[in-house]
C-alpha cells in the first residue's frame, strides 16, 4: 500500500476551509497530523471552534486536533475586529487612507458566505493546549527532512511566524501547497486576493524561504467552481460530511449570486480552499502553471497584498521560487469529491 502523505491543514474557517477540511479527513490517501487556525474569514477563536466543529462533523475527535494560532497579522492590523478598523494606517503619517478591505462577497453577502458559525452543533472538543506556532516547530523538527507538506488556506502569518521563530523546520518541509494570490482575479482590492491581503508581510516571509511553494489562486479557483445542481449529487450521499458540503455550496452560491455576475448566471460558486487539498495528491488537476518568480506588495499603498507573477523572458532571471496555477481541471475536481465521499460513505456502512 502506498504511504499515506503526511500534511498540516492551517484554515481559517469559513465555509470553503470546512470543505477542505472535510476532504483532507476523509480521504485516505493523507495522514492528517494537526489543524491550526488562524485569524482571517473570522476572528481566530471562531476559526477554531468552527474547525473542531468539522472534526466531530467528520467523527474524527479521537483523531485530529486543532491548535488555536495567531489572533493577528504579523505587520498589518487592519482587520474589523481590530483597533485599526477603520481603514486609517496607524503607522507614520497618520490619517493616511488605506484601501478598504473586503472579504468573499460584499459586506451584504458576508454572512451568506462565512457565518460566524458553521451549521454544525457547537463542538464537545476543545483545542489541544499547544499553540499552533509551537505545535508546527515541534512537529516539523522531529519529523525528517522534505517528510511534512503544509496546506494552508487561510492568511499565512501562524507558517511565517514558525519559520522566523525557527529556521530549521523549513527543510522538513516537503512542499508547502498555498491558496491564495491571485493574477487575473483578485477579491479583497483591486489588486489582491484575501489570504495575502490579510498578512502579506507573512507570504513574503514563505517565498524568501526556499521551500518548494504552490499557489493556488483565485484564477485557478474560480475555474474550478461547483454549482447548485451538481451539490445535490453530493447531498444524496447522505452522510453527515456530504450533507454539510451541499449545504455550504448552496450557501456560498447564494452569497456570490450577489455581487459576482458569472457565478450568479453559472449558479455555483469557487471551493477555493479545497482545489488546494485536492492538488497535493492530484496535482494534474492544476492547469497552466506557471514555474516563476513572484512576490507580494508589501509598501502597504494601493497594491499592498498583490502577487506579482514575473512571466518576463530574459537572459538572467530572477530565481524561480514557486508554481503559480492560472487554471484548474474542474470535472477532476468535482469527481474527486464526489469518490472521497462515497467512499467514507461505505467504510461507514
Amino acid at each position: 500500500m502506498e504511504e499515506k502523505r503526511k500534511i498540516i491543514m492551517d484554515v481559517d474557517t469559513g465555509s470553503d476551509d470546512a470543505i477542505a477540511l472535510v476532504m483532507a479527513m476523509l480521504d485516505e490517501q493523507f495522514d492528517l497530523l494537526g489543524i491550526c487556525s488562524v485569524n482571517g474569514n473570522i476572528e481566530v477563536k471562531l476559526t477554531t471552534d468552527n474547525s473542531l466543529r468539522v472534526v466531530e462533523c467528520c467523527d474524527k475527535q479521537d483523531a485530529v486536533k486543532v491548535y488555536k494560532g495567531c489572533d493577528y497579522p504579523m505587520v498589518s492590523t487592519l482587520m474589523p475586529w481590530t483597533p485599526q478598523s477603520t481603514g486609517i494606517r496607524s503607522e507614520g503619517s497618520a490619517n493616511t487612507p488605506m484601501p478598504n478591505p473586503r472579504r468573499e462577497g460584499t459586506r451584504a453577502g458576508d454572512k451568506e458566505v462565512h457565518p460566524e458559525h458553521l451549521p454544525l452543533p457547537e463542538p464537545k472538543i476543545r483545542e489541544a493546549k499547544d499553540s499552533a506556532v509551537v505545535w508546527l516547530i515541534n512537529t516539523l523538527l522531529e519529523a525528517e527532512d522534505g517528510e511534512i507538506t503544509l496546506i494552508p488556506v487561510g492568511p499565512l502569518t501562524n507558517i511565517a511566524v514558525a519559520m522566523r521563530a525557527d529556521p530549521r523546520i523549513i527543510p522538513k518541509i516537503k512542499e508547502i501547497v498555498i491558496m491564495g494570490g491571485g493574477h487575473l482575479v483578485n477579491n479583497s482590492s483591486p489588486a489582491s486576493e484575501f489570504n495575502v491581503w490579510v498578512d502579506p508581510e507573512a507570504m513574503e516571509v514563505l517565498l524568501h524561504s526556499g521551500c518548494k511553494i504552490t499557489m493556488v489562486p483565485l484564477d485557478a479557483t474560480h475555474a474550478a467552481y461547483i454549482t447548485v445542481e451538481e451539490s445535490k449529487r453530493i447531498r444524496e450521499i447522505g452522510t453527515k460530511p456530504a450533507i454539510l458540503v451541499a449545504d455550504l455550496i448552496e450557501q456560498r452560491t447564494i452569497g456570490y449570486a450577489q455581487n459576482d455576475a458569472e457565478m450568479k448566471a453559472l449558479k455555483g460558486a469557487p471551493i477555493h480552499d479545497a482545489l488546494a487539498v485536492c492538488a497535493v495528491l492530484h496535482p494534474e488537476v492544476l492547469k497552466n502553471v506557471l514555474h516563476c518568480n513572484c512576490h507580494v506588495d508589501i509598501s502597504r499603498g494601493y497594491a499592498y497584498g498583490q502577487t506579482i507573477v514575473d512571466r518576463r523572458e530574459r537572459v538572467h532571471p530572477e530565481p524561480l521560487n514557486c508554481y503559480f496555477a492560472l487554471d484548474a481541471d474542474r470535472e477532476l475536481f468535482y469527481n474527486w469529491m464526489i469518490d472521497v465521499l462515497e467512499k467514507d460513505k461505505e467504510r461507514r456502512k
